[in-house]
């Protein structure tokens, strides 16, 4: 338990020094750059810490000074990150590590392996810019200083050789490999990180399409939706057979007048949330509400044999809806709603028109008789046209009206749906 609690406080330390001189506002690239470039930065500085340490007394002191030297500028680097100089400190990195370590090649010869720091060193160069010319600029520098520093080993003996260096050239040997386990795991970290947040975005782009299809089903139809999703726009459909309810609230005006328009708006969104559950049940699309009108079909998007029995029982259970609500309302003193409801049969063209906020409607003859029986009913009654009633009458019981008649219409069969026969 005290070696997890230790590693986890060494874990939380070493991504707080990566960390330095990260804001929010920096980019994901950016990050990665800053974090790759502190680890680096950090590991020579303690490295050339301890270098310094070790050769403090020995008979060759400038090891000591190299090292203090070193470890300052990578100190710097880290600085630099800090004060917010990402640019400078990036440049001042991937200049100085090819100075340093050339000089110390040449200066003390293959007897420490310096050279070797340059491959960690040109490899960081690539991470750390995106200037494609800037990359290989370093890329090159470093391996001529590479080639330089191998070459003068052929040629000439070290101009300071140390016998007694053999922990510096284990050291930087062990330097390298940490400087390329540190950049090979932090890409590979990164792209564990950039996999897991491409895949928590593609959630969420999944998710919010979701809810934009849900959204888009919930004013068109499906078949319409997907064709205006591929096409652009969607082509009018004519269907043959369809039954058309309208609904009308009476005392509409007087209760607008005696209420909020809050509390107006609030309870005919009560009565229309459950006329749309009923509308589901029944497999019915719903068209439109117009103020306090409410209009739907059935048979259309999806054309069926039932769509005049499936209107009609919902009609009936929108009627007792609207009943019981009137019983409460009485009960407790508040205005209440009656409804009135015609339903007719016949053809109609449906589908969508204009280019903004679409919206799928039907068109005919058929919807104007449709609004004629609910202006032609009377309250708390479901008032039906001969046509409908001829699609219905061995379901439910209706009472004949006689001709009825209607504005630019003439005289009209309509019948009253009484009750569901048993």
């Amino acid at each position: 338990m005290n070696s997890q609690i230790s590693t986890l406080a060494v874990s939380a330390k070493w991504n707080q020094i990566i960390s330095i001189g990260l804001k929010e506002s920096h980019g994901d690239w950016q990050k990665r750059r800053i974090r790759l470039l502190n680890g680096i930065s950090f590991i020579a500085v303690v490295f050339l810490l301890a270098y310094g340490l070790i050769y403090k007394n020995v008979e060759h002191d400038i090891i000591f000074w190299e090292s203090m030297q070193g470890s300052m500028f990578y100190a710097i680097i880290l600085f630099s990150n800090y004060k917010g100089f990402h640019n400078f400190a990036c440049h001042l990195f991937s200049f100085y590590s090819v100075l340093f370590f050339t000089f110390l090649s040449i200066l003390h010869g293959k007897y420490i392996a310096a050279e070797y720091i340059l491959v960690p060193s040109s490899i960081a160069s690539m991470l750390i810019f995106r200037n494609y010319g800037i990359i290989v600029s370093y890329f090159i520098l470093n391996v001529v200083c590479f080639a330089i520093s191998k070459y003068i080993f052929t040629q000439s003996e070290p101009l300071l050789y140390m016998p007694e260096a053999k922990s510096l050239y284990i050291g930087n040997h062990i330097n390298m490999f940490l400087n390329l386990f540190l950049i090979v795991t932090y890409f590979k970290s990164e792209t564990i990180r950039q996999e897991k947040l491409l895949e928590t975005q593609n959630k969420s782009l999944t998710l919010e399409q979701q809810k934009s299809e849900n959204l888009l089903l919930n004013i068109l139809p499906r078949e319409t939706a997907e064709e205006l999703k591929q096409m652009g726009s969607a082509r009018s459909r004519r269907f043959d057979s369809v039954t058309i309810l309208f609904s009308d609230f009476k005392n509409f005006t007087h209760a607008s007048e005696q209420m909020s328009p809050e509390q107006l708006v609030n309870e005919i969104h009560q009565y229309y949330s459950y006329f749309d559950s009923v509308m589901e049940k029944y497999g019915i699309e719903k068209i439109k509400t117009i103020g306090d009108a409410y209009m739907c079909a059935g048979g259309i998007p999806d054309e069926n044999t039932t769509h005049a029995i499936d209107i009609v029982n919902a009609a009936i259970e929108m009627q007792q809806y609207v009943e019981q609500q009137k019983l409460t309302k009485i009960a407790a003193g508040e205005i209440f709603f009656e409804i009135r409801i015609g339903i007719h049969t016949g053809s109609v063209v449906a589908g969508i028109v204009g280019t903004k906020k679409f919206a799928y409607d039907i068109w005919g003859d058929t919807v104007n008789l449709a609004s004629r029986m609910e202006s032609s009913g009377e309250v708390g009654r479901i008032n039906i046209s001969a046509t409908t009633y001829k699609l219905v009458k061995n379901t439910f019981k209706c009472e004949y009206r006689g001709k009825i008649s209607v504005k630019n219409k003439g005289e009209i069969d309509m019948y009253f749906v009484s009750q569901q026969v048993a």
